[in-house]
């Protein structure tokens, strides 16, 4: 998920009884819940593929949920260490501290695991993706009902608001840039919580909202569940692998990757809409062994893109130089020019053959 919503996990659950646990009780619980995100560093470093071979790896698998707490209660505690004495308030209590620690770690790749991008959840020790395929990896219903959850109730003060603006600009600028159809979806959003910021009230309702919350991520995955189960009876030929991704407002409507024998069939599935599933005529090629294909998977400069990719296929464009290997991953890109879900590599002709497709 997206940074905000694992943020607003992490507030919420601070303004909860949780919260009043232990000094930086707070702290714990709203920088865990983003701590496994450490690993996005590598994307400033200019090493796009190297950091998309890491994404929801290592600092998200199994061994990170134990490794993290840990470290995070470490520099939590060394800096009460440093702030207590000249504050003369009370030391964090350790145990409270690791244990809220865990909780808000634990949040972030179950959270993750719920988009069709994956998670990792064997890291180190297995690179298995496993896809929930059930939330929008950027949901503005979660983003109302957490969003409500941590400002019903507050103070708006003028550094609040001054933060707020500042994020929505930046929430805009993202989605401008990836989705700017959802750009008034955002909005409406964003006018909804400003409502809830300076709205005066006593009420609290963080625990609500994170139940509500939870019971609004239940029903997607029921509705996943039950639109994967009559897609496939709906193909009616056997399905070998299935992606049936969410879309980021309408729970009813859902796009489609299906492996069916040696092509993907794609296409969208909406409950509302008669017949529920519409595939696209032009299949794509399931990528097959070729010499081009072999020396293209193995190439360095494509190490993370292979590593990641889920529905792999592959176009060879002859040149001068060699084969052009467009490498393209039909749950994002179904054709050539999505730069996010494709990529190319050159194989000059002395390391393999001119051969085509």
């Amino acid at each position: 998920m997206d940074p905000l919503t694992h943020t607003l996990v992490g507030a919420n659950l601070a303004a909860t009884r949780l919260g009043e646990k232990t000094r930086l009780a707070a702290a714990a619980l709203i920088v865990g819940a983003n701590l496994p995100d450490v690993d996005a560093i590598l994307y400033f470093t200019g090493h796009d593929d190297l950091a998309r071979g890491f994404r929801r790896g290592w600092t998200h698998g199994v061994l990170a949920v134990v490794v993290l707490p840990v470290l995070l209660t470490a520099l939590l505690w060394a800096y009460d260490r440093v702030a207590s004495p000249r504050r003369g308030g009370a030391s964090v209590n350790l145990r409270w501290l690791l244990t809220l620690s865990f909780i808000a770690i634990l949040t972030h790749p179950f959270l993750d695991w719920l988009n069709n991008y994956g998670m990792r959840w064997l890291m180190p020790f297995r690179g298995t993706w496993f896809y929930g395929d059930a939330v929008f990896i950027m949901d503005p219903v979660l983003w109302l009902i957490l969003g409500f959850g941590w400002l019903a109730g507050r103070r708006p003060t003028p550094s609040m608001i001054a933060v707020f603006i500042a994020c929505v600009a930046a929430l805009m600028y993202v989605v401008g840039r990836r989705a700017p159809t959802n750009l008034l979806i955002v909005a409406v959003v964003a006018a909804l919580l400003f409502i809830a910021l300076i709205w005066r009230t006593d009420l609290r309702i963080a625990k609500p909202a994170l139940i509500l919350a939870c019971c609004y991520i239940g029903a997607r995955l029921l509705i996943h569940y039950a639109t994967a189960v009559d897609v496939r009876r709906t193909i009616g030929e056997p399905v070998q692998r299935l992606m049936v991704a969410p879309h980021p407002m309408d729970p009813t409507r859902w796009e489609v990757v299906a492996q069916t024998g040696d092509v993907y069939r794609y296409g969208r599935y909406s409950w509302r809409s008669t017949p529920r599933l519409s595939l696209a005529a032009d299949p794509i090629p399931v990528a097959s062994p070729s010499p081009e294909w072999e020396a293209a998977k193995r190439h360095p400069s494509v190490w993370g893109f292979v590593t990641w990719m889920r529905f792999p296929w592959y176009q060879v464009e002859k040149t001068a130089q060699g084969s052009l290997v467009h490498i393209g991953d039909a749950r994002y890109a179904v054709r050539r020019g999505r730069s996010f879900g494709d990529t190319s590599v050159l194989i000059p002709y002395s390391a393999s053959p001119p051969q085509s497709r």
